[in-house]
C-alpha cells in the first residue's frame, strides 16, 4: 500500500513539474501563424491579445495590427 501511494505521489509531482506550457499563437492575415512563448509575452506587455502588434522581428507598433487574432493555446 505504501509503495503504491509513494508511486502515485511521485507521478503527480512529475506531472506538475512537466505540465503544459502555454503559448500565444497569432494568426497573420494571410493565414500563417507565429507562436510566442509565455516569457516573450510577459517581456512585452503581458497579454496575448497585445501581441497582435508585435512583429516577428521584435518590433512593436500599437498602431499597426500584424496579426488578425492572437490567443493562448
Amino acid at each position: 500500500m505504501t509503495r503504491c501511494f509513494t508511486l502515485l505521489v511521485t507521478l503527480a509531482g512529475l506531472m506538475c513539474l512537466t505540465g503544459c506550457r502555454k503559448t500565444c499563437t497569432c494568426i497573420k492575415n494571410n493565414g500563417t501563424s507565429h507562436t510566442f512563448t509565455a516569457e516573450e509575452v510577459k517581456a512585452h506587455d503581458g497579454t496575448c491579445q497585445s501581441m497582435k502588434y508585435m512583429y516577428n522581428d521584435g518590433t512593436y507598433d500599437p498602431m499597426v495590427s500584424y496579426y488578425s487574432v492572437c490567443d493562448w493555446d
